[in-house]
């Protein structure tokens, strides 16, 4: 609602400038410039009649009344003359240099406040740097967040990686780049592709998670797996078998 205040006062301000730009409506302009010319024209008749009423009066052939009759209306028509001069003056000249700076900074007010209240409105919103799924959140509705807090685990599911492990007679025949065929429980009949983009330079007891005890009791190394996941339909947490072509 802010915003949308803000850009009516805007696009108010704006109209009042292009107003003073523009002045006035061609037709008050015309108008004024009709009536300029009409007394214009009816002062250059007055003077005439008032010169040759004058000559009259030298020669007797005229009152002085008669000549003060057309002397008073010569005074009316050059009243009505400076009176149209000036308001074509002022109708041609409607806006001062000090109107067109003050709607200047009128109009550059209402823009930066414009753009102060979309900035604030978009500091609402929260981007993400990459496309990808919320994978993790870790801030409820409603919760007080600090500031440089993580609010959100965006992880990109295009691709997804695998973690297996390899025991040091096999090790020497896995290479980076390696081909992987990856199958899990739920999709029994399909076939994941994959690569080896990590092999660890350290050897680690078998983690936990892996089925047997005897296996728990190895050293193995750990060959992280990248796969492709077009579909995403490959979820974290579910367990995988990989098969490897081992080089020679």
């Amino acid at each position: 609602l802010q915003l949308m205040q803000a850009s009516a006062v805007r696009q108010s301000a704006e109209a009042q400038l292009e107003l003073l730009k523009i002045g006035s409506r061609r037709e008050d302009i015309a108008q004024a410039q009709s009536m300029f010319t009409q007394a214009e024209i009816g002062l250059a008749q007055a003077e005439k009649d008032k010169e040759r009423m004058q000559n009259l009066l030298a020669t007797n052939a005229i009152t002085k009344k008669q000549f003060e009759d057309v002397n008073s209306k010569y005074e009316v028509v050059k009243s009505q003359f400076n009176a149209a001069k000036e308001n074509l003056t002022k109708i041609k000249n409607i806006a001062r240099p000090e109107d067109f700076k003050k709607a200047e900074a009128g109009l550059n007010q209402t823009i930066a406040n414009e753009k102060l209240i979309q900035k604030s409105i978009n500091d609402c919103y929260i981007k993400s740097p990459i496309n990808g799924f919320v994978v993790e959140h870790f801030y409820e509705k409603g919760e007080t967040v600090s500031p440089m807090a993580s609010l959100l685990k965006v992880a990109d599911l295009s691709k997804v990686d695998l973690d297996i492990y390899i025991n040091e007679v096999e090790l020497p025949k896995v290479q980076l780049n390696q081909e992987v065929n990856v199958t899990v429980d739920a999709f029994d009949e399909k076939t994941f592709n994959g690569k080896v983009i990590y092999i660890s330079p350290e050897s680690e007891f078998t983690p936990k998670n892996i089925q047997t005890p005897d296996e728990r009791t190895k050293l193995v190394y750990k060959v992280k797996v990248e796969i492709d996941n077009p579909e995403f339909q490959l979820k974290s947490g579910m367990p995988a078998d990989a098969v490897i072509k081992l080089q020679d």
